[in-house]
């Protein structure tokens, strides 16, 4: 029946075509891709049972319609239809709805939304943050690492996909205020089993008076709620972040100067459950932001507070699952034994990501990030934070430096605080304005990350000194027109040992584990690109990616990697 609904809405859609063409009230939107990899396995172990190569892919279409029956009013659905290597005759077909929506303006004043929805708020309050390591990656990679975002809605604006109903208007003044602007959002987070789970909302709201380009002020209150009644379960579940925001500005000339502030609490209850805590915390950061345009200059200075207790789903929800399982080489060696996942594996598998809010806390891997987990809103940090960027239209080289100096606020299973230090450098040298033709894209890609947790030991208590070590090169060379040459290098090296909390249901520690690693991960990548146009474009990829484990040789093996990979959108 799914198949046959999915069918004719394609036939549907293809037959309005020529009817858009002409009146332009229906239109097509969309993309395609082919996506194949050749992979092989090799081992330090002997292995006489895992099968060292594999191969997998598939093509897919995203076939949308957008209808605008009229000038405040459109309607967009997309479907998605995919076939994996090896079915045939419509045996590995499948069809999903992939987005579908309505939006418009009301007396030319509200707009608003319902079905699918991409939304953001603060970073405190509700913010899709960027995944470890691979968001900073060359080209090369970032051609992998943009099918993960598109397939779970990740954009570079670090909304968060939602299905619900948003609203936004605003109330202009001639004196004194500019405007002031309203927002709303009401989304559907888990639906109930009609037994034992409630239905589960996000429901948020921001209120922001703008006096000029000098000032503004705002508050914003978000809440993940369960709906009482909606299961036999009577235990709800409560999240609500209250925020207040304001800027203010300075401008002499091209200099410019922004004080940007937040502040607010949080709390997390469960409703008729007597066994179970109240968490309460509160946060503040201030920011001081200088920039001059035509310098191409950008830094900013920044004190942030954030408690132990602080919790908000929309904040702190991780765009990786830590926890899930690599679909490739799952289990290898004679043993078969379960395989950790990768930044190899996190670049290229759709399931191991997540695209709902998460109640609690969810798990992170300390080698990949053991200060910011959960982005700025991650709990028990406090310290400072500078950044520089130069980027200026024309210039040889853009670079963005960064440092942390922050620590815990409160002591884990000690009174001694953790002390947190991260030196993250990107830089882009543009090779074409030394070459002389400017037309081309030629772009060296650089990138280096420090990340150090540091606790003196105490007692028993043995100490912390936990390193991370990221850095990578990549290059982009345009050969001739719309033909590019790609390659990367790339390592991550993590060393050291860490206490890490073990939480419970409620997110409250009750013990700790030893975290001890030692090992590191290398990328090296060499491909070619042929750029059709902006929309289209076709990739051949060879990748060798090795693990190296010190503390565990049973983990200790190479995977070298083909990718052909075709992208087209319309």
């Amino acid at each position: 029946m799914k198949k046959s609904i999915s069918l004719i809405t394609l036939f549907w859609a293809f037959t309005q075509v020529s009817f858009a063409q002409e009146n332009k009230k229906v239109f097509l939107t969309g993309g395609a891709r082919g996506l194949f990899y050749g992979d092989q396995l090799h081992q330090d172990a002997t292995d006489s049972v895992t099968i060292p190569k594999t191969n997998n892919g598939h093509v897919l279409v995203d076939l949308g319609v957008s209808i605008r029956p009229n000038k405040s009013t459109e309607i967009q659905g997309m479907v998605r239809v995919r076939n994996d290597y090896g079915g045939f005759w419509g045996s590995g077909v499948s069809f999903d709805v992939r987005q579908l929506y309505i939006k418009g303006i009301i007396a030319k004043a509200v707009r608003y939304q319902l079905g699918d929805i991409n939304y953001k708020l603060s970073k405190y309050t509700f913010l899709n943050s960027d995944q470890e390591v691979i968001s900073n990656s060359p080209e090369i990679f970032k051609q992998q690492t943009r099918i993960m975002n598109y397939d779970n809605f990740y954009y570079a604006d670090s909304t968060w996909r939602q299905q619900g109903a948003s609203v936004d208007f605003g109330i202009q003044f001639k004196k004194y205020i500019s405007e002031i602007q309203f927002k709303g959002i009401t989304s559907r987070v888990r639906t109930s089993d009609f037994s034992n789970i409630n239905d589960r909302l996000f429901s948020a709201g921001e209120i922001k008076l703008i006096q000029s380009k000098y000032f503004s002020l705002g508050y914003i209150g978000a809440n993940t709620y369960d709906i009482p009644g909606t299961s036999n379960n009577k235990i709800t579940f409560h999240n609500p972040v209250h925020t207040v925001h304001g800027d203010v500005a300075y401008q002499q000339e091209a200099h410019r100067l922004v004080l940007h502030g937040e502040m607010g609490t949080s709390q997390v209850r469960y409703d008729n459950a007597t066994e179970a805590p109240i968490l309460k915390g509160n946060l503040y950061e201030a920011q001081l932001f200088y920039s001059n345009e035509e310098k191409g200059i950008r830094a900013s200075l920044a004190s942030t507070y954030v408690q132990p207790d602080f919790r908000s789903a929309g904040a702190q929800t991780k765009r990786i699952n830590f926890n899930a399982q690599p679909q490739a080489y799952t289990r290898i060696g004679n043993d078969q034994y379960l395989r950790t996942a990768t930044t190899l594996d996190y670049m290229r598998e759709t399931d191991a990501y997540n695209r709902q809010l998460s109640p609690t806390l969810m798990a992170y891997s300390p080698k990949y990030d053991n200060i910011t987990p959960y982005g700025a809103a991650t709990p028990n940090r406090q310290g400072y934070a500078i950044r520089v960027n130069y980027a200026k239209k024309d210039a040889p080289a853009s670079l963005r430096l960064e440092q942390l100096i922050w620590k815990e606020v409160k002591g884990e299973g000690t009174l001694t605080l953790k002390q947190f230090y991260r030196t993250q450098l990107n830089a882009n040298v543009f090779l074409n304005q030394f070459f002389g033709d400017k037309t081309k894209a030629r772009v060296v890609e650089i990138f280096f990350r420090n990340d150090i947790t540091k606790r003196p030991g105490e007692n028993k208590i043995p100490s912390v000194n936990l390193t991370t070590q990221t850095a990578s090169i990549g290059l982009c060379y345009e050969l001739k027109n719309h033909f590019d040459v790609l390659a990367r290098v790339q390592q991550v090296h993590y060393n050291g040992f860490d206490l890490l909390a073990i939480r419970n249901a409620y997110s409250q520690i009750y013990n700790f584990s030893e975290y001890r690693v030692n090992g590191k991960e290398q990328m090296y990548s060499l491909g070619a690109r042929y750029r059709f146009n902006e929309k289209s474009t076709l990739s051949v990829n060879y990748l060798m990616f090795k693990n190296v484990n010190t503390d565990a040789t049973l983990q200790n093996y190479q995977i070298n990697q083909l990718m052909l990979y075709y992208q087209l959108n319309f």
